[in-house]
């Protein structure tokens, strides 16, 4: 009976449909995820879920939950979350973000003027992705880790803000003006 009732349950179009919206090219795989996990479960649960007659919604719930939560065993297993970064061969120039590329570079010379633990703790905490790995990682406790951090970017940002509006006002037809106001002899 168990069995005939996943089966059943397993080859509903709508929850085949949900499978697909929800881990694309790993739906089937998804489905035999919750095969199994449901083949696997003790029979007094099984008979709760299918006696309270919320199979289906617990069978959605489990769907959702393997296919949205990056800590789920499904997840990891299949590496849903991973990000593989690949680097094209040839780099479109008419694409290319060369901006972007002078931000980059100019965060990481203001981030070269900091002291030397505000920088690591910043480069760490972008490495690690979490105060708390970060914590892990040192040994140093994730509040100061994060109030380090935290104090850091805004830094970093006022002085981002200020680099920029230093640059637009130098590139601005009345900075020569401005210049000459600044240098004009007192009387």
């Amino acid at each position: 009976m168990k069995d005939k009732a996943i089966l059943d349950l397993l080859c509903d179009e709508s929850l085949i449909e949900l499978s697909r919206k929800l881990a694309a090219k790993y739906a089937d795989d998804l489905l035999q995820e919750v095969a199994l996990l449901l083949l696997e479960m003790p029979d007094e649960k099984w008979r709760d879920i299918n006696e309270g007659e919320y199979l289906r919604w617990y069978v959605v719930r489990t769907m959702m939950n393997m296919a949205t939560s990056p800590r789920s065993n499904f997840a990891v297993k299949y590496r849903i979350f991973e990000h593989r970064y690949e680097v094209p061969a040839i780099v479109d120039e008419d694409h290319y973000d060369y901006e972007k590329e002078a931000d980059l570079t100019l965060i990481d010379q203001l981030l070269s003027t900091y002291h030397w633990y505000d920088a690591d703790m910043v480069k760490l905490w972008i490495e690690k992705g979490s105060y708390r790995k970060v914590a892990a990682a040192t040994g140093i406790p994730f509040k100061s880790i994060g109030n380090t951090v935290r104090k850091t970017l805004d830094n970093l940002k006022d002085d981002y803000i200020k680099h920029h509006i230093e640059r637009a006002v130098e590139r601005s037809p009345f900075a020569n003006i401005y210049r000459n106001i600044d240098d004009r002899p007192e009387d």
